[in-house]
């Protein structure tokens, strides 16, 4: 079905415009997209109205709404739920008092108050976005700011924050954040400056003294592994790429940065882009090379704005230095780099799901075989690379793959770039070399707890990964050496709980972030995750019975069902923090239970 509406799309819009893309510009102008848009859109183009609605409501922000004048979005993934002060459900309420409005509702001010699952503040929290603008609320006055400043029209006096980011110290290796400048945080590095620290260097060594394949070498040398959750081989997947069969002869190859970074508590991706936008457009050249690729994409969340912006002006760069298009550098490499703006859809950082997006369609998960690498965007063989993953590629060209393999523990290879939230004293972005254990780093780099808070658990790599206890303190921030305790390295956003959170109420939250993100394609994690969202809520309703023998033994066969039967990573994935918190703390879920209560008859609908 999603070829024969492509297809459409390709006859009435003209190839490499699509659905989505109209969709966007309409929102981008209005702030919503009503019926009349869609009926608008169908008539010009021809194109079915189920199509196009279908396209817009699969997506947060280009869902239909009603028109508001003010937007505030308030951050509920769970950095910002563990936040201090009673985190993003406290200040919820107080934006709601404020603002005179609830959830999803419009106030008489024309303001409407919603969620939002991630702004990449996480160390800065609790956070939301105000008309497009990510603040940090954690100050005291800062809602009644909000408030005034959306109905009275006084000043807001608040601006986008800045992450901590602390480098390494010296003799530690330093790959990633190399070029990143300490006394200058917000600083956005020009194409000048950029070329005088050596980048794109690597790219003229590539283009000028290496094949395609002697990248390719290089890379696999390195035994880099993806850093955007699975930790598959990168040489291996960009010699697929190189590799596979084109189905109509053209030779047509795809490379795609995904920076739809989702997992609350992470921030990785977001810096990387905006403190060193030049080496990331280098590293996504080079793949593009290595594989053959002509054009290369860049699929960027909307909720970094300042990313996007930055992004933009260091594509225009490039391209005006003759380092994007054709005959870059003065060789026969042509190569095109295209920004897409994503629209609220978490489901969109599982690749096949984000393909689907950029070929202007619902971004329902894709059936594997045949991968991506094989048969991918538009049906061409296409390498989709995590934006940390790609960094990596400059200094691996221009040091050597041995060089950087000798950095790493076991099968975990190189640096890692991690992100802390606010429990911890000195919360912010790291980068580490892969095997240090999760005490040194709590305890030694970011100084232990907050607010002489005692540790609980940690949860590492995002709403899927695993909650770990204080005994797996010693384990190894490695790929191997966590899944053996039911933890994720993933993409390495790190989430500590402190002794005030209830380990139940974020289970919770996890659950419903599944039901709501779930692209809705495969029953158990569409389905599952909602029946599993109402289990806890009874579960956590002493009026209910709460916790109970049944209702534990009714979360164990969905969560199994759940796993076994989802399509993708979301839905088998989801039951592992909940898994891992009913094993490592017991305690949490038997506080739960209601003394002389049986709740024998579990209240899930069938």
């Amino acid at each position: 079905m999603s070829e024969n509406l492509i297809a459409l799309q390709n006859k009435f819009l003209g190839r490499g415009t699509t659905v989505y893309d109209k969709l966007s510009v309409i929102h981008d102008a209005k702030g919503c997209i009503e019926d009349s848009d869609i009926a608008a859109l169908a008539k010009q183009y021809n194109l079915p109205p189920a199509h196009i609605r279908s396209t817009a409501k699969f997506y947060e922000e280009l869902g239909q709404k009603r028109p508001a004048d003010h937007t505030v979005k308030v951050c509920i993934g769970e950095a910002c739920r563990a936040a201090p002060g009673g985190g993003c459900d406290a200040l919820e309420g107080r934006l709601s008092d404020a603002l005179g409005t609830g959830v999803d509702q419009v106030s008489e001010h024309g303001v409407r108050l919603e969620h939002v699952a991630c702004l990449g503040y996480c160390g800065l929290g609790p956070n939301a976005m105000v008309d497009d603008l990510p603040v940090s609320l954690a100050g005291g006055d800062a809602v009644d700011r909000v408030a005034a400043h959306l109905h009275d029209g006084a000043p807001l006096g608040l601006e986008e924050p800045t992450n901590p980011v602390y480098l390494p110290d010296e003799g530690e290796p330093r790959i990633l954040l190399r070029h990143f400048d300490p006394d200058e945080p917000q600083a956005v590095v020009p194409l000048e400056a950029a070329r005088r620290a050596g980048v794109y260097e690597s790219l003229r060594k590539a283009l000028h003294e290496m094949t395609p394949d002697e990248v390719i070498a290089q890379v696999e040398a390195s035994r880099l592994r993806g850093r955007g959750g699975a930790g598959f081989p990168t040489g291996l997947k960009l010699r697929t790429v190189a590799n596979a069969e084109v189905h109509d002869g053209s030779g047509q190859r795809y490379v795609v940065d995904n920076c739809d970074e989702g997992d609350a508590g992470s921030y990785i991706d977001k810096e990387l882009l905006e403190r060193d936008p030049h080496t990331q457009l280098e590293g996504l050249l080079i793949a593009a090379y290595a594989c053959g690729a002509r054009d290369a994409y860049i699929y960027l969340r909307y909720e970094y704005p300042r990313a996007m912006e930055i992004m933009r002006r260091a594509i225009d760069e490039a391209r005006g230095a003759g380092l994007i298009g054709e005959g870059i550098l003065g060789s026969d490499f042509d190569c095109e780099v295209h920004l897409v703006k994503g629209q609220g859809a978490y489901i969109c950082g599982e690749e096949t799901s984000l393909l689907r997006s950029l070929e202007g369609v619902p971004g329902l998960v894709s059936f594997k075989p045949p991968y991506p690498a094989e048969k991918g965007l538009n049906g061409y063989p296409t390498a989709v690379n995590n934006t940390e993953t790609l960094h990596n590629l400059p200094w691996v060209i221009e040091h050597g793959g041995e060089a950087y393999a000798r950095f790493g523990h076991e099968k975990s290879r190189g640096t890692k770039l991690v992100s802390l939230n606010t429990a911890v004293k000195r919360p912010g972005l790291y980068e580490v070399e892969l095997g240090i254990t999760l005490r040194e780093l709590i305890d030694g780099l970011a100084g232990g707890m907050a607010n002489d808070k005692a540790f609980k658990a940690i949860q590492i790599g995002g709403p899927l990964g695993g909650i770990l206890a204080e005994e797996h303190l010693d384990t190894p921030l490695a790929f191997e050496e966590l899944a053996a305790v039911g933890g994720i390295l993933g993409h390495a956003g790190i989430v500590v709980y402190d002794e005030d959170q209830d380990l139940m109420e974020i289970c919770r939250g996890l659950m419903h972030f599944c039901a709501v993100e779930s692209c809705g394609k495969c029953f158990p994690c569409r389905i599952g995750s909602v029946r599993g969202t109402e289990l806890f809520d009874q579960m956590l309703d002493p009026a209910k019975g709460g916790v109970t023998d049944e209702r534990l033994d009714l979360l164990t066969d969905l969560c199994e069902a759940m796993e076994l039967g989802s399509l993708c990573a979301l839905g088998t994935m989801a039951p592992l923090p909940i898994q891992t918190m009913r094993r490592y703390f017991p305690d949490e879920v038997d506080r739960h239970r209601v003394a002389g209560g049986n709740g024998s008859t579990p209240e899930v609908r069938s």
